[in-house]
């Protein structure tokens, strides 16, 4: 393994078309493409087109990839200020609003200061017993030998959590409009992507797929504007982020309207619950794959945990665990790209490729983690590779999970809790089993899901004997 910067004075890549860019490629083969690039250096060349030329009206204009963790720190975190964020497609626009993922400059990080302190620190232990319990609940309603789509499971109970921490309160039948909302969103911005008739097409005009959007949507919104006004109404006074945003000002300090409290609320409802229930199916997909790391998970819940229900105390004890947390994360991050950021002035890159004005830099968190020159034979589970020794030998920003910089993912530490404690309290009981004959693949829409349904078979399994768990 090294971490030698490949020189590309002149930039190379694959040949795309003159007229429509890389967009084909990445419509037909997303993350195949982009493996494809590595191939090409550690700066990938991609015009965009003439098409795009047009439209952006910006004469030869290209995108960057970069496949080095060197010029991916330097963008994400040392020059950070030379870049902002690229427009985004119109759904994805429409569902976020003007949240913390979109805004840029003073207001982006005022909305961070405001937002950072409810997911982090103690707040985030706090919510200990309503994650464990929640999946209690949960794992109550499964029974020996049946078999269960994981991936709604996952979700189901991710959704409860996120719906509690932003509400203070159960989530109800309106459940399935999240998620069926959440579906419909998420591969209508991907199209929107790859597609420049998609992009152009206004979110009015009423296709199939549009129309399904707009009333998901609408019946969120309706709820999420009930709970404001309820709340107003209100003398009780709850400890939830809608508290937190009734009770917070802009930079002018003037009361946020409802508009931004919307925004910011939709932001952590769709992005606080999908992107775990994601990592956790790709997780529980991994482990029934691997007798091995599987007997190994179980020896340390054993030992740790026992016939009891996990505490943020004893995350700390489950090194094994986070191990192969962080593996899952590694061969399928939900983040599998990051949003693309345009270049305000020439820029030098620690590779010593020099980015125009007006560079489109693409970074993928997917490329970066299966690239051989950091992670030997890519595609194999080995929770090994992050061991502390491991983790020591590796450079930094070849493992991005929750992005970096300004705009790493206000949710890490949170998220990072709950996976872990959802995956203690499920292996301590049961043990997953994928139903053979099922062919699943990676579907990078605006997260990385799976392209099917995930079954699997929940198999009880008794609190063995503790066996040391280096044995």
């Amino acid at each position: 393994m090294t971490d030698q910067i490949i020189p590309s004075p002149i930039f190379s890549g694959p040949p795309v078309s003159r007229w429509r860019g890389p967009f084909p490629q990445l419509r037909r083969d997303t993350l195949g493409f982009l493996l494809h690039c590595q191939t090409y250096g550690d700066v990938v060349k991609l015009p965009m087109g003439l098409v795009r030329e047009l439209l952006l009206r910006q004469r030869d204009a290209t995108m960057y990839v970069l496949n080095h963790p060197a010029d991916v720190k330097h963008v994400l975190v040392a020059n950070q200020d030379n870049y902002r964020k690229a427009p985004v497609a119109p759904a994805e626009s429409r569902i976020f609003g003007q949240g913390v993922l979109h805004t840029e400059g003073e207001m982006h990080h005022h909305r961070r200061r405001l937002l950072l302190p409810f997911f982090h620190g103690s707040h985030v232990t706090a919510y200990t017993d309503l994650i464990t319990s929640k999946t209690q609940d949960l794992l109550g309603l499964w029974h020996d030998g049946t078999s269960i789509d994981i991936g709604q499971q996952m979700a189901s109970v991710t959704l409860s959590v996120i719906w509690r921490l932003l509400f203070g309160r159960e989530v109800g039948a309106e459940a399935d409009t999240i998620r069926e909302t959440i579906a419909v969103g998420q591969r209508l911005i991907k199209l929107q992507y790859d597609s420049l008739l998609a992009t152009l097409i206004p979110l009015w005009v009423p296709t199939p797929t549009h129309r399904r959007l707009t009333r998901g949507l609408g019946a969120m919104e309706s709820m999420i504007h009930r709970f404001i006004e309820e709340r107003r109404a209100s003398s009780h006074q709850s400890e939830d982020v809608l508290s937190l945003l009734l009770a917070a000002t802009d930079m002018d300090g003037r009361q946020l309207r409802d508009e931004e409290i919307r925004d910011e609320l939709m932001t952590f409802l769709l992005a606080g619950h999908e992107t775990t229930a994601n990592a956790l199916t790709w997780t529980w997909f991994l482990l029934s794959q691997c007798r091995s790391v599987w007997e190994r998970l179980t020896c340390e819940l054993n030992e740790v945990v026992g016939d009891r229900l996990p505490t943020a105390a004893d995350v700390p004890r489950l090194p094994y665990t986070k191990m192969v947390w962080n593996e899952s994360l590694r061969l399928y991050p939900p983040a599998w790209t990051l949003h693309t950021r345009l270049a305000r002035t020439q820029d030098h890159l620690p590779s010593g490729a020099i980015l125009p004005s007006g560079a489109w830099v693409f970074i993928s968190p997917w490329s970066l983690h299966r690239n051989a020159r950091w992670f030997p034979d890519p595609n194999r589970f080995d929770p090994d590779r992050f061991s502390e020794g491991a983790n020591r030998l590796r450079p930094p920003f070849s493992y991005i999970p929750f992005g970096a910089g300004g705009r790493r993912c206000l949710g890490e530490s949170f998220a990072e809790l709950e996976g872990l404690l959802i995956l203690a309290t499920i292996a301590s009981k049961f043990r997953l089993r994928l139903v053979d004959g099922q062919a699943i693949q990676p579907e990078p829409v605006m997260t990385l899901r799976p392209d099917v349904p995930v079954q699997m078979i929940v198999q009880r399994v008794a609190i063995a004997e503790s066996i040391p768990v280096h044995a």
